[in-house]
């Protein structure tokens, strides 16, 4: 079987995914060092994003390669049913059909988004397959499996005997629109313009006043105190007094707590503590009555009648309106503060008192903190684990219930006549029980979904159970986005060390997220959202993954190169042909039998392929992708096509050209699997599947012969420079003196420099090849070598005015800020260029001058 004249990426694909999966190559041996990578589980109803072919593609690399290398490796993928972000895709569909979640009781909810969700389930797998991801399909996790479950029941049992589970009255972050509550790391703060409101509220006889300050005015309609620093002589004398709540005409205490901050605003707050985390805390301390004035709707209750029913924004401008007419206001300044929002909707988070499932999580984070410490994981970048330190050293009791049907449901059920009275009970399916004569009514609450998938590496391995991959736990490198390096990572680590005693991994990942080609965060409001599977169509899977991690580095966001991924499929494109022209040369019937090199250009490729597969190595396991994309690039364009199958036209190695290729397949696999594995198929002489295949080992060369190749290149290169300086366009001749490298090797010489002849003299003329430092001289006359240093004196003037513009083009703040990352990216390689060019000509000038 022939490759065909073209490579088109569409033609192969299917068919080479559809061989990994049938003959089971995707599946762990059992055979060697086990090496495992669990898969960040995509959103079962949704597509993926360019984010996600990013995501995948760093963790396939790896995963091909360890295969390669003898490990005995497993990608085992998930699918999530994204409790949240899946309920608000199925509202959206209930608001087409002009229905709510009300119109449907709990359990027919989740039949309903059930059924949603495992209609488009199937999508995101085969986009994954699309993608090449060498996943072991048959150990598949979908996050609402029955072993997903039992597990994390298993683990809130456990809890709620460690006392480590209550439930209590707190404030969470609430979205009104959706009506579910969120913890703390899922809010998403903005800068906003805003305004500081100075009121006044009278004392008792009405002769005196103390101002406070608050951006939200609405709020003091549920005041229960005002409060100052207890050292803040402005007010020493009026704590312990009570005075007059404007609107409400009732009184509260003026209370002295050291969480005031007596520089900010008047240096007396307000004290709502229903609808704000520090004053909650502030009236524990103080004993201090809890007012709900929002309801989860919304709207404005427990109120005086003018505000009853109103939104929160609705009721700021009628209080203002109020406290106006009653001569309370007393200024206001324009400020920037930080303003939650809900991450889905983008609605303005309120913070409101609720009785939620909480967990201690102090004696969960300390010994995470203990390990990191230790530096018993280690991170790329490693200036992260500080960071996950911090975090878990500040980490409040995390709120995991959720509000929403769609979820694990928390297996907990409350006497219906005594509310605090709650039992664990697994028969969530039931909306009431009877325990020993009483009856408990089922929490309506679904579990945060980090809840979960904070289990993930030991639920996907089957740890706890000793299942068919327990022994893949702790898996070995936890790769994943840095935007949830604090929800999931943090979450992880405290589990698994909770539920196994073993931390879930060695090392930790973290890649940036991948922005438009200007650098700009990608959002559908934008409209500048890229689609990966569009890519994969256009130029090809591979093309798509070698394209995305050009350049990258851990943890930094970076800008979407288009031109990346063209340079990818020119490269499968190169691979290719190089197939093709040494398909042609070995014929059908090639035996593979061991290495002769023969030329100098043998025993360089050797060296250099040699060379390529340990760097390639030593770049993997130290998480280089970038780098060793390049070096799989540059060693089988540069070394292998552009100069060993062009050198190779002169002198046949059959056995030496079938081992080159077969190498460079194997060191490009990680990489670009598809062209690779279709290469592998249709050659006669190799068996198997690519993908199973071991890791090139170092062949045997003679290093002077290879090095005399590395010189006879640095000939060529200059002999082709200068050839293509001269005028007219011809073919010359090369003259040479005692010069053994060039008497040995005419033929390759003369075919790569594309020479008429090579001829030996004892009377050197023409223009000499001094760059190469050898006795070699191009036969040129003194005209033409005149016409030749006109040309070069324009060139370099030329090159002078191009480099100045380059660099004023760079020094402008305005084109490094706005132009596309890819454009300011090409300017710099040019300016290099030309930096570069100038050299030469100054160089080549420096020879003629010298005659």
């Amino acid at each position: 079987m022939q490759l065909a004249k073209q490579y088109i990426p569409n033609d192969y694909e299917p068919n080479i995914y559809a061989l990994w999966e049938t003959s089971g190559a995707l599946k762990p041996t059992g055979v060697g060092k086990p090496y495992s990578i669990i898969m960040p589980p995509p959103n079962a109803n949704g597509n993926l994003h360019i984010g996600h072919a990013l995501d995948m593609n760093l963790k396939d690399i790896l995963i091909r390669y360890h295969r390669m290398k003898g490990d005995d490796a497993v990608f085992i993928p998930g699918a999530d049913h994204a409790g949240f972000e899946t309920w608000v895709v199925y509202e959206r569909e209930l608001t087409k059909q002009g229905k709510s979640r009300f119109d449907f009781s709990r359990d027919q909810l989740y039949s309903q988004v059930w059924n949603f969700v495992q209609e488009k389930r199937g999508n995101m797998e085969l986009q994954l397959r699309a993608l090449g991801v060498s996943a072991s399909w048959k150990h598949l996790t979908f996050t609402l499996d029955d072993k997903v479950i039992n597990t994390v029941y298993d683990t809130f049992k456990k809890m709620w005997d460690d006392d480590l589970i209550y439930r209590g009255e707190r404030i969470v972050n609430y979205c009104t629109k959706h009506q579910t509550s969120f913890a703390d790391i899922e809010v998403e703060h903005k800068n906003e313009k805003g305004k500081l409101w100075k009121i006044a509220y009278p004392t008792l006889d009405k002769i005196g006043e103390i101002i406070i300050a608050t951006t939200r005015p609405e709020t003091m309609l549920g005041d229960v105190a005002v409060a100052v620093h207890p050292d803040d002589e402005r007010y020493k004398k009026l704590i312990g007094t009570r005075i007059l709540l404007p609107i409400v005409n009732k009184e509260i205490p003026i209370i002295a707590d050291e969480y005031v901050d007596m520089s900010y605003g008047t240096g007396a707050v307000k004290i709502t503590p229903a609808h704000d985390p520090n004053d909650f805390e502030i009236a524990k301390r103080h004993d201090l009555p809890l007012e709900s004035i929002i309801s989860p709707e919304g709207k404005m209750i427990n109120v005086p009648a003018q505000f009853l029913g109103l939104t929160p924004v609705e009721a700021r401008a009628r209080v203002l309106e109020a406290l106006e007419a009653l001569e309370l206001r007393r200024g206001e300044t324009e400020i920037e503060h930080a303003v939650g929002h809900c991450y889905k909707c983008g609605s303005v988070i309120e913070p409101m008192i609720k009785e939620q499932w909480f967990i201690k999580t102090q004696s969960l984070a300390q010994p995470a903190i203990d390990a990191l410490k230790k530096e018993e994981i280690t991170f790329y970048p490693a200036s992260k684990r500080k960071e996950l330190i911090a975090y878990l050293e500040q980490l409040k009791d995390w709120n995991i219930s959720r509000q929403i049907p769609w979820g694990i449901p928390i297996p907990a059920f409350v006497n219906e006549n005594d509310p605090k009275d709650w039992i664990f009970d697994t028969r969530t399916n039931e909306q009431s029980i009877v325990v020993n004569g009483t009856t408990y009514i089922r929490e309506e609450d679904t579990f945060d979904t980090w809840f979960s998938s904070g289990q993930w590496p030991y639920i996907v391995t089957d740890y706890l159970t000793d299942g068919d991959l327990a022994n893949y736990f702790p898996t070995d490198m936890m790769e994943t986005g840095m935007d949830i390096m604090r929800a999931w990572v943090s979450r992880m680590i405290m589990l698994s060390l909770y539920r196994t005693g073993k931390l879930p991994f060695k090392e930790v990942y973290l890649h940036g997220m991948v922005n438009d080609e200007h650098n700009q965060k990608m959002s559908k409001s934008k409209g500048n959202v890229i689609n990966p599977m569009e890519l994969v169509a256009e130029f090809g899977s591979d093309a798509t993954r070698m394209g995305i991690i050009a350049g990258r580095a851990p943890a930094q966001s970076q800008a979407f190169n288009r031109g990346s991924v063209i340079a990818a499929r020119n490269f499968c494109n190169k691979l290719w042909n190089i197939a093709r022209f040494v398909e042609a040369q070995i014929g059908d019937n090639h035996q593979i039998v061991d290495l002769e090199p023969q030329t100098p250009a043998d025993h360089w490729i050797i060296r250099q392929l040699n060379d390529a597969a340990n760097n390639i190595a030593v770049r993997l396991e130290q998480y280089r992708f970038s780098e060793a994309s390049e070096t799989v690039y540059h060693t089988i364009w540069d070394d292998v096509a552009d100069w060993y199958i062009e050198s190779s036209k002169t002198a046949i190695n059959r056995p030496l050209l079938s081992w080159v290729l077969a190498t460079s397949l194997k060191i490009a696999h990680p990489f670009a699997p598809f062209v690779t594995e279709t290469i592998w198929q249709t050659l006669n002489y190799t068996d198997g599947i690519l993908m199973r295949e071991a890791w090139p080992t170092p062949e045997k060369f003679d290093p002077i012969a290879a090095e005399q190749f590395e010189q006879l290149k640095l000939l060529v290169a200059e002999g082709r420079w200068v050839i293509a300086e001269l005028p007219g366009n011809k073919k010359y001749r090369l003259l040479y003196g005692n010069d053994s490298l060039i008497a040995d090797n005419q033929d390759t010489i003369k075919h790569l420099m594309r020479l008429k002849a090579i001829e030996y003299t004892d009377q050197p003329h023409g223009l000499r090849l001094a760059a190469a430092n050898r006795e070699a001289w191009l036969d040129i006359d003194s005209e033409t070598l005149y016409q030749h240093q006109e040309n070069l004196e324009m060139r370099l003037a030329e090159a002078r005015q191009k480099l100045a513009g380059l660099k004023k083009r760079l020094e402008n703040p305005t084109y490094i800020e706005k132009a596309p990352a890819h454009l300011v990216e090409e300017t710099r390689e040019q300016l290099a260029e030309q930096e570069k060019i100038i050299t030469r000509l100054v160089s080549e000038l420096e020879v003629i001058s010298l005659k």
